[in-house]
């Protein structure tokens, strides 16, 4: 997580639609927050001591205050659990400086922005930005089944209200979306950014791969990382470069959990290899990627994200 944070104070929590809501964060002396990018999150400290991630999705522009969007999941590990029954207005929390992973690209002329349920978040940020520069786009958002209008009354009061077409998931409705026509003959300078659960992005990023988008033109954002179980998963050692101690890593953990159990503590925040948060050297040992986040030149240079990926190696020398 970044080394500075700052406390600040909900100022509005909104019902946005079921299992949603959304909540601005201000300063409590009203002063400035960081200046973040269209598409950035922020690392959020929650009730229990919890460190989750939240994109921004109000204008970029805007100083004074951040506003995130969170879906309360039936799966969540505690974070938005906890959001959503624990934290009301005029509760303080803790946020970390802005960071983006789903930047819009300076040469972008054209875009098409898609969308699902809670997925919208960083892509009202973007529209924003768009609209600002006079870009054109479109932006296609699909309400998820059991949230319809989710969102609704902040897109109707934004700049881009009227680039944004609305679709269900009940064929009751008769608005399905329809990625493959959407997606067809756009010219060649268009970009293409997504956002929404993996098993519903995911066909649509193929689609656009069949017809011809290559991969630099499709940005996305991911809340959850494809990352293998680790049961059962090689073994191996990890020394610590600074004390000499070695640890070996069982099948069934990964190295921030075993090492953490050891009074070996490494700064984690979302433990699914996306948010670069416990970035750690290897000196020495040949490591087995399995995040979302390293680009090819950090791998080169030697890192690894502790959170989920392994080793190749029988030995993985940390600088630690």
């Amino acid at each position: 997580m970044n080394d500075t944070l700052r406390d600040v104070i909900v100022a509005k929590k909104s019902d946005e639609a079921h299992n949603m809501a959304s909540f601005e964060l201000v300063d409590p002396a009203d002063a400035e927050l960081p200046a973040f990018s269209a598409g950035a999150h922020v690392d959020v400290t929650i009730p229990g001591g919890l460190v989750r991630q939240y994109s921004l999705c109000n204008s970029a522009t805007e100083r004074r205050r951040y506003v995130i969007g969170v879906w309360n999941d039936a799966n969540s590990r505690g974070g938005s659990k906890a959001l959503h029954a624990q934290v009301n207005v005029g509760d303080k929390l803790q946020v970390g400086l802005p960071r983006n992973r789903f930047r819009v690209p300076q040469h972008t002329k054209r875009a098409i922005l898609m969308a699902r349920g809670i997925g919208v978040t960083p892509i009202m940020s973007i529209a924003d930005h768009l609209k600002r520069h006079d870009i054109p786009f479109e932006l296609h958002y699909v309400y998820a089944m059991m949230s319809p209008g989710s969102f609704a009354e902040m897109i109707a009061a934004s700049n881009f209200a009227e680039n944004v077409e609305y679709y269900y998931e009940s064929s009751e409705l008769n608005k399905l979306l329809n990625p493959a026509a959407i997606l067809a003959d756009r010219p060649e300078d268009t970009q293409l950014f997504i956002c929404g659960v993996d098993w519903w992005q995911d066909p649509i990023i193929n689609i656009a791969e069949q017809k011809g988008w290559s991969k630099e033109r499709i940005h996305v954002e991911r809340f959850t990382a494809k990352v293998p179980p680790a049961a059962l998963d090689k073994v191996f050692e990890v020394k610590i470069a600074s004390t000499g101690a070695v640890y070996k890593i069982p099948g069934d953990k990964t190295v921030t959990a075993y090492l953490e159990e050891q009074g070996v503590k490494i700064p984690t925040s979302c433990e699914q290899g996306m948010c670069g948060t416990c970035k750690v050297k290897v000196i020495e040992g040949e490591a087995d990627h399995r995040d979302k986040r390293l680009s090819d030149e950090e791998k080169a240079e030697g890192y690894f994200l502790a959170c989920v990926s392994r080793a190749k190696s029988d030995l993985l020398v940390l600088n630690l």
